[in-house]
Order: structure tokens, then C-alpha cells, then sequence
């Protein structure tokens, strides 16, 4: 893990009180945690970095626990209003979608009472279909192939040989389809399907755990236990990469949807990436006239009173950041 050295280190900062008087300076603001993916284990068989945005039920448990002894659990609710209290609070959030939020996340926030916030791509919800930034690495992980050139990048060639290999290769191929536009991603996709077919190309069962999405009844189900349904766009598209009138669609289609299934209004979304420069003033003023009440960036800073509701900011929270440095990085602490 790539953490490892450090966990020791800030775990016995922890014994001194640091932690506490940092807590003590951020205490009027509010903390979002966005997760992604949540296992009983992670596979013996399975990279990390195909995990990367992954956490185990006992990590996830553990770190409910310490949020609760340190701060108060709020509601998506309470960022939508600038008179409401925050300050201490955290809000636990969870983007894309996956079958697995409903399975082993669900459970857990019921056993805390706490609401989390599920922020979800409709297009994908009842399909089978691989989200493509998922796709991307599961073909890179799983072809026998040791070299790849891509023929829409310039002839690039990336090599395949070890595993570091195809996680670099993961991040450059993702790095250049996060900023295509979507016609263009589809096509490098197609592609990259057909240089590494020999991957299977629907997705198999001893996959479901880790890629599946929810279902439509799913979703209901998280509704009914008392979890909050948010949007994510209808195809997960970085909006920064749409035309104005795609854009509305996204924001607009993801909600209609959301509204039909769930019989409640959907009045938060999170951006895909949610990066800076992935929306723009553009992009709030279209979630304001289709009703959204707030939106949640990946910036990762705290929130306070000031803070712009539709850019709120969160804390991404990865397989290999121990206990104790998660305590560091919400204290500010640890970058």
C-alpha cells in the first residue's frame, strides 16, 4: 500500500492530541467523504489499483465509527441551505452507482442511522453495461497482450508487461478520454475493445461484485432504507466535454428519471470527476433552472457557510489510506 510507511508514523502523532486541536481549528466546517466502491474483502486475484477506489466493510464500518466519535452525521439536505447548521458535521456520499452500495454500504449506515447521499448514473442502472472508465482498466488488467498502441493517440505505444504497467496505461488512456468529446470516447472505446478482444466482452459473473450497477428496484430499496438518491448525469460524462444543449439533457434526463423511480424529488448531484475545470458557471446556472438545490465537486476542502452550493467540496476516500492517515487528512494535516 502506498501509504505504508506513513501509517505508523501518524498514528503515533495521534497519541499526542494533534489531531484534536486541528479538529478543534476546522470545527465550524462540515466534511463530505465520497466513496465508490465497498467488499466484504477484496480479491486475493485482484490488482489494487483495479480497487484503488475501493474500501472493505470492516474499513468502512471502522471509519463510521470514528466519524461519529469525532463529528455529527448530517443529512444532503443541510447543504442545500445556507441557514443551516454544518459546522462538525460530515456527509457520507457514494458516486456511480454500483450494486455493491446496496449490498454491503446500506447495511452498515442503517446500523449508525445515518443517511447517506447515493449519487447515481442512470443510464447504467439495470444494465449490464461497464461503466468506461471501469471497462478501461478491466481490459488493460485482464489481456495477455504486452504491448498496445493506440491509433487515435498519436501511435502511442504502452506497454503491458507488468502490472504498474497497465496501471499507468489505465491512467494515460483515461486521462485523454475524460477530456474527449463523448462521440469521440465512444469510438477510442470500440477501439480498444477490438485490439484487446481477447477479453471477454460481457461482463461475467465472479465480475458482478466488483462492476455490476444497482438495478431499478435497487434503487427503490435505498430510498425505502431511508438513504438519499442524488444524480451523476444519465452517462457519467464529464460536463466540461458537452455542448450546452447535451449538458442540459444530462442534468435534466438523469433527474426525470430519478424523480420516476424513487416518487421524490432529486434535487442534488454529484459532477462526474468533479475536478475545477470539469463544470462551469454554465453548468450551475442549467442545475438551478431544473431545480437542483446543491452539487457536489471533488475538490477536496472543507465546507462552511460561504462555500458555493452547487461547487461543495468532498474528500475522496481510497482503498489504501489507513485509519490514521484519513484522521491526518480530515484534520488538514495530510494533502
Amino acid at each position: 500500500m502506498k501509504y505504508g510507511y506513513k501509517s505508523g508514523l501518524f498514528s503515533a502523532l495521534g497519541l499526542t492530541g494533534v489531531y484534536s486541536s486541528y479538529r478543534r481549528i476546522n470545527q465550524k466546517k462540515a466534511l463530505v467523504l465520497t466513496y465508490h466502491g465497498i467488499l466484504p474483502e477484496i480479491p486475493s486475484g485482484g490488482s489494487e489499483y483495479e480497487y484503488r477506489n475501493f474500501v472493505t466493510t470492516r474499513q468502512f464500518d471502522q471509519q463510521i465509527q470514528f466519524l461519529l466519535k469525532n463529528y455529527r452525521p448530517l443529512k444532503a439536505a443541510d447543504f442545500c441551505h445556507p441557514d443551516v447548521d454544518t459546522s462538525s458535521g460530515f456527509l457520507i456520499t457514494f458516486d456511480d452507482g454500483f450494486r455493491n452500495n446496496y449490498r454491503y454500504a446500506v447495511p452498515i449506515l442503517q446500523k449508525y442511522g445515518i443517511e447517506g447521499c447515493f449519487f447515481i448514473s442512470t443510464g447504467l442502472i439495470g444494465t449490464r453495461d461497464f461503466l468506461w472508465t471501469e471497462e478501461v482498466t478491466r481490459l488493460l488488467n485482464n489481456t495477455k497482450q504486452k504491448e498496445l498502441m493506440l491509433g487515435w493517440a498519436d501511435k502511442l505505444v504502452l506497454p503491458l508487461v507488468s502490472t504498474t504497467d497497465r496501471a499507468n496505461a489505465s491512467q494515460i488512456i483515461r486521462k485523454k478520454l475524460k477530456l474527449a468529446p463523448k462521440a469521440e470516447r465512444d469510438e477510442a472505446m470500440a477501439c480498444l475493445r477490438s485490439q484487446l478482444s481477447d477479453v471477454p466482452a460481457d461482463m461475467l459473473p465472479d465480475e458482478e461484485e466488483r462492476y455490476l450497477f444497482m438495478t431499478w428496484d435497487e434503487v427503490k430499496g435505498m430510498v425505502k432504507a431511508g438513504q438519499h438518491i442524488g444524480a451523476h448525469t444519465h452517462t457519467h460524462s464529464m460536463l466540461s466535454t458537452l455542448s450546452e444543449s447535451e449538458s442540459w439533457e444530462e442534468l435534466k434526463l438523469s433527474k426525470e428519471l430519478l424523480e420516476k423511480a424513487t416518487a421524490q424529488e432529486c434535487f442534488t448531484m454529484s459532477y462526474p470527476n468533479g475536478e475545477s475545470d470539469n463544470f462551469s458557471e454554465l453548468h450551475k446556472t442549467q442545475l438551478k433552472k431544473l431545480g437542483y438545490k446543491c452539487a457536489f465537486s471533488q475538490i477536496p476542502l472543507f465546507n462552511n457557510g460561504q462555500t458555493d452550493r452547487f461547487a461543495l467540496h468532498r474528500f475522496n476516500v481510497s482503498l489504501g489510506l489507513p485509519l490514521s492517515l484519513m484522521e491526518a487528512k480530515l484534520c488538514g494535516l495530510l494533502k
